[in-house]
């Protein structure tokens, strides 16, 4: 109990030394935006390299001006003879400005998670699009990530009420944004909303074109992706890093298969045989991890594959483009540079791929497919759509014209 009474007596005597007397007994002045604290060099040292450096190299020193919110640095200064954060009294913005000036003033007292309540239960409509753009927030990758995940699952809203404050979400931001908003959009309205708004924002003048120009956006991570197993007809067991397939003579007698688990669908792959007796991978479906998306109906992703055979990468081919039309039996696949004459009986294959799906492909396919007459007449679709994403857009429309026993277009 007399610990316990000691600890409350200091913290007393800190509290009438900052706010009540300090300006009685403070040595140095802490001044921002025109006004002032009273603090004390001994407190203020023990806390921060920069200030005690300050301090030892000029002891008369008695005022420091910081070029900071004035609710910052009061925030700050008095987090150092207290601890802990008045979360009330500070925006997500200020928030990172505190962390900013923490390490201005290499003071260790403060670190990212003190300051996650803040920024991350703070956001909101009228501030996650300037807390985008905050200079600090590139440091804090889990601020930047909660930023761009509470901008795109609020994107439809923001789209009515604060179109002109979503042109301002940065360039190199905008695909995790789009990530997160493609989760949400469901409806012809809401997809003409979103696509809409990427022309706007990245100036281009056709949905064609945007389509083109999002193949070169950075979608993935740039980390080779997980290759789930698929039991009979289920993709649940535990994934792993590399598919590796012991005795692949024998195995292709039940064309083994595994699933590339993506954000938005889980991509059924198998190996079998192709012309010449080549093996090739098949990729034969896209099963959506959620319902009633819009993206759903034109699955979309880039595939980067490794292949080791006896030891060596054999597989040296472009990243290709796969996507699928829902409901209609389109089957795509990538050749590789292995026949089945060359096999033998214990030959092994350790295959690994990076994979980026792209949502925003899915998503102009969509609003093509929506009102196709529209889209035919507005947009040169015949040449200026890509290969495969044309194929896809004209074998959906004829089985949707037809009926789905309609006979899709040869592979």
């Amino acid at each position: 109990m007399a610990n316990l009474r000691s600890f409350e007596g200091l913290q007393l005597n800190l509290f009438k030394l900052f706010e009540k007397q300090g300006a009685n007994h403070a040595d140095i002045f802490i001044q921002a935006e025109g006004r002032e604290i009273p603090a004390h060099k001994a407190i203020l040292a023990a806390h921060s390299e920069f200030l005690s450096g300050l301090f030892a190299e000029n002891p008369g020193h008695e005022r420091v001006e910081l070029e900071h919110k004035f609710s910052v640095v009061y925030t700050l200064v008095r987090l150092l003879y207290f601890g802990g954060l008045a979360a009330e009294r500070l925006t997500p913005l200020e928030g990172l400005d505190l962390l900013s000036l923490a390490e201005e003033l290499q003071v260790k007292a403060v670190d990212a998670e003190d300051v996650r309540p803040i920024i991350v239960n703070g956001l909101d409509e009228s501030n996650c699009v300037d807390v985008l753009n905050h200079e600090a927030l590139h440091k804090f990758p889990e601020f930047e990530d909660a930023a761009c995940k509470f901008t795109g699952e609020h994107l439809q809203p923001m789209l009515k009420n604060r179109k002109e404050s979503l042109l301002k979400v940065p360039r190199h931001l905008l695909t995790v944004v789009l990530q997160y908003a493609c989760h949400h959009v469901s409806s012809d309205a809401e997809t003409d909303l979103v696509v809409k708004y990427c022309l706007n924002h990245t100036q281009i003048d056709s949905a064609c074109d945007l389509l083109r120009e999002t193949k070169t956006w950075q979608w993935g991570s740039g980390d080779f992706s997980v290759l789930g197993s698929l039991p009979a007809e289920d993709c649940s067991e535990e994934a792993s890093q590399v598919w590796r397939i012991d005795g692949v003579r024998a195995a292709m007698d039940g064309t083994p298969a595994k699933v590339v688990a993506g954000k938005f669908f889980d991509w059924c792959i198998r190996l079998d045989y192709g012309a010449e007796g080549k093996l090739r991978l098949v990729y034969e479906s896209a099963k959506p991890t959620e319902d009633k998306r819009a993206i759903n109906r034109f699955p979309a992703a880039m595939f980067a594959w490794q292949v080791m055979y006896k030891g060596q990468n054999v597989f040296h081919e472009k990243p290709v483009f796969i996507c699928f039309p829902e409901n209609v039996p389109l089957h795509w696949s990538t050749t590789l540079p292995i026949t089945a004459a060359e096999l033998s009986d214990d030959d092994c294959l350790e295959i690994t791929v990076m994979m980026a799906e792209n949502p925003m492909i899915s998503l102009v396919l969509y609003y093509f497919s929506a009102d196709l007459k529209t889209t035919v007449f507005a947009e040169d679709i015949l040449n200026r759509l890509p290969h495969i994403e044309y194929r896809c857009l004209s074998s959906y429309s004829l089985v949707k014209t037809h009926g789905a026993g309609a006979e899709s277009p040869p592979n």
